[in-house]
C-alpha cells in the first residue's frame, strides 16, 4: 500500500527477520556446482537433474526462462515401505547478485550475495520461487496412465516409449512421458521439465554457519512413500508386467491453454494506483509507473493502457478534488464516455485506488456505465490497521523497528492519504470517515466486477517478500488473513467469502499474495494457483 515503504523497509527487515550470515568460503558457488560434490550413498537411486523451461513471461525467475534443479535422494524405511525426500539445489544470477536456493531435510533456504554485500545472506523461508521438487515426487507416485498427451492446440505430444501418464501437483495437471534409462519429461501448459538421471551422485551442502535460527525454520517437505510406478520414474527401473496391467490407459489427456484470449469486448484500460506516489501528473501516463507490474503481453481485453498518476500521500481518498481527478482520468480514456458517465472502459484499481474509485461513485462525482468493468485488487475498504500502526509509530508509540522506519521514510507526520486509511470505527477514524467508508462500501459492492483479496502475506518470493512478511507479523491486524497491509475482510467489504475461489480462474480470487504482488509487480508463481495474479487478469474477461 505504501510505496515509500519499499525503499526503506528492506534494510530494517533484514535486521528483524530470520536472516543470518555465513562465511564466504562456505557459500555455494553459483558459477560452478560448488555446492555439489560426488557422493556414493543411495546408489540404487540416482541423483536427478530437473531442467525447467518456462513458457509464460510472467513466470520467469530472476529474468530467466530456463534453469536446472539438482536433486539428491535421501531414503528411509517405515514399516517396510521405502520413503524418499530429495535435497535440492539451484542457482541464479540477476545483475551482480547471485541467488542460491537450497532444500535440506525439507527446510528451504535462500542465499543471496553480491559484490556490494560481501558476505552472503542466508534465510530460511516458507515461500520460495522455485517449485518444490518433492511435490513432483509425491505426485509421481499417484500417476495415472493415459493413452496420449495433447498440447492445448490439440496436437499430440510424441512419447516414443508409449508410457504416458497424468499427474497433478498443487492442483495443476501435467503429462509425463517416460523415456526409460534416459529419464522422463513432464509437460505442462506453463512449464515443461526434462528430468535426467545423473551418472554420479551429488551431495548438496547445507548453508553452514547459521546461528540461532534453525528452531524457527519450518519443514516444508516430508518424506513420501513411493509407488511402483513412482520408483520406476525416479530410478529408471523397468515397470513390472503386473504393474503395467494395473495401469490401464483408458483416457486421452489434454493440457490447458497456454494463453487466454479476450472473451468479451476489447476496451481501453485505466490503472488507478494506491497510496505512496507523491508527484502528480496532469494527464494519464502512457508509460507504466514502477508501481505496477508489466501486463503488456497479458491484457488481451485492453485496447490501450493508461496510468493515472496522483499524489496519494498529501491527499485523502475522501478529498473531493482528488475524487474529481480520479473521475477525470477514467473519463479520458474512452471516446464514448459522456458527461460524468464512464463508458466502454476497464478500470483496474489497487489498494487505496479502489477506495478513490468507490468514493467518487458514492459521492456522485462520476458513475460507471454497464459497458464499463471495474477490477479491484487489495483495496482496504474498511481501512487498514497499517495506517493506525503507522500513526502510532510517528508518536514513538510502537516498537523500535517501526519508529526507526518512520524516521527513515520521512513520512511523519502522517499525510492526509495515510490518515484517511485509518481503520473504520477505530481510534484514528472519525464519524465522518466511518460514514464515508459505509458509502464507499455500498458503491463498491454494486459496481465492482471482479476482486482479488488475500488470505496470506506469504506471497511470491521477491525482493519485497520479506518486507510484507515483517509487516504481517508486526502490524496488529484484526485478522491473520491479510496481505501484510490489508485484511481479506477489508478487501471483500461484505461480499460473501463463499463467492471467492482460490484459482486464477475464479472471478473473485482468494489468493496467498502479499500487497505488492496484487499490483502484478512480481508476476506469477510457477506452481501455486493461489499466487497467479497476472494469469488471473489475462483470463478474467
Amino acid at each position: 500500500m505504501v510505496i515509500a515503504f519499499l525503499s526503506s523497509i528492506l534494510t530494517l527487515t533484514t535486521l528483524y527477520s530470520l536472516s543470518v550470515q555465513v562465511e564466504p568460503s562456505l557459500a555455494l558457488d553459483h558459477q560452478q556446482l560448488g555446492g555439489l560434490q560426488a557422493q556414493t550413498a543411495n546408489t540404487e537411486w540416482p541423483s536427478l537433474r530437473f531442467y525447467f523451461t518456462i513458457k509464460r513471461s510472467s513466470m520467469k525467475l530472476h529474468g530467466q526462462s530456463s534453469f536446472s534443479v539438482f536433486a539428491r535422494p535421501v531414503l528411509s524405511d517405515s514399516n517396510g515401505t521405502t520413503n524418499v525426500l530429495y535435497d535440492t539445489f539451484t542457482s541464479f544470477a540477476q545483475g551482480s547478485t547471485s541467488y542460491n536456493y537450497i532444500t535440506i531435510d525439507g527446510v528451504a533456504y535462500v542465499s543471496r550475495s553480491s559484490p556490494e554485500t560481501g558476505t552472503p545472506l542466508v534465510q530460511c523461508v516458507n515461500s520460495v520461487a522455485v517449485p518444490s521438487i518433492n511435490s513432483f515426487v509425491a505426485a509421481l507416485s499417484e500417476a495415472t496412465s493415459v493413452s496420449s498427451i495433447s498440447a492445448s492446440n490439440g496436437s499430440a505430444i510424441e512419447c516414443s516409449s508409449g508410457s504416458n501418464f497424468k499427474v497433478t501437483v498443487n492442483g495443476v495437471d501435467f503429462g509425463v512421458c517416460a523415456s526409460g534409462s534416459s529419464g522422463f519429461t513432464i509437460y505442462g501448459s506453463d512449464i515443461d521439465i526434462t528430468v535426467e538421471y545423473l551418472s554420479s551422485h551429488v551431495e548438496i551442502l547445507p548453508p553452514i554457519g547459521i546461528v540461532g535460527t534453525t528452531g524457527d525454520c519450518k519443514v516444508m517437505s516430508v518424506p513420501t512413500s513411493v509407488s511402483t510406478i513412482g520408483r520406476s520414474l525416479l530410478t529408471g527401473e523397468p515397470v513390472s508386467l503386473d504393474s503395467k496391467r494395473m495401469l490401464k490407459a483408458a483416457i486421452d489427456f489434454s493440457l490447458d491453454d497456454e494463453k487466454c484470449s479476450c472473451k468479451s469486448k476489447p476496451r481501453p484500460c485505466i490503472f488507478i494506483h494506491g497510496l505512496g506516489i507523491r508527484k502528480e501528473e496532469p494527464q494519464n501516463a502512457d508509460e507504466r509507473p514502477k508501481y505496477w507490474g508489466d501486463l503488456t503481453d497479458h491484457a488481451p481485453c485492453c485496447s490501450s493502457m493508461k496510468y493515472a498518476v496522483l499524489d496519494t500521500i498529501k491527499y485523502a481518498w475522501t478529498d473531493k478534488t482528488q475524487q474529481q481527478k480520479v473521475c477525470d482520468r477514467m473519463l479520458a480514456v474512452s471516446e464514448t464516455s459522456r458527461g460524468t458517465t464512464v463508458s466502454d472502459t476497464i478500470i483496474i484499481s489497487h489498494s487505496m485506488g479502489g477506495l478513490m474509485v468507490a468514493g467518487a461513485i458514492a459521492t456522485g462525482t462520476c458513475s460507471l456505465a454497464s459497458s464499463s468493468t471495474w477490477i479491484s485488487t487489495a483495496s482496504p475498504m474498511t481501512g487498514s490497521m497499517s495506517s493506525d500502526y503507522f500513526q502510532d509509530s510517528c508518536k514513538d508509540d510502537t516498537i523500535l523497528f517501526m519508529e526507526i522506519f518512520v524516521d527513515l521514510t520521512g513520512l511523519c507526520p502522517a499525510g492526509d492519504g495515510i490518515q484517511s486509511l485509518a481503520y473504520q470505527n477505530e481510534t484514528y477514524s472519525s464519524k465522518k470517515l466511518d460514514a464515508a467508508y459505509v458509502a464507499a462500501q455500498t458503491a463498491y459492492r454494486r459496481n465492482v466486477y471482479a476482486l482479488m483479496c488475500s488470505n496470506q502475506y506469504a506471497g511470491i518470493y521477491s525482493i519485497e517478500h520479506l518486507q510484507y512478511r515483517t509487516l504481517g507479523n508486526v502490524v496488529p491486524h484484526k485478522s491473520d488473513k491479510n496481505d501484510g497491509m490489508v485484511e481479506f475482510q477489508s478487501c471483500a467489504a461484505g461480499i460473501p467469502e463463499s463467492k471467492f475461489g482460490n484459482s486464477y480462474r475464479d472471478r473473485f480470487y482468494a489468493t496467498n499474495l502479499n500487497h505488492a504482488d496484487a499490483a502484478f509487480r512480481h508476476g506469477d508463481s510457477l506452481l501455486d494457483t493461489t499466487k497467479m495474479p497476472v494469469k488471473w487478469f489475462e483470463c478474467l474477461l
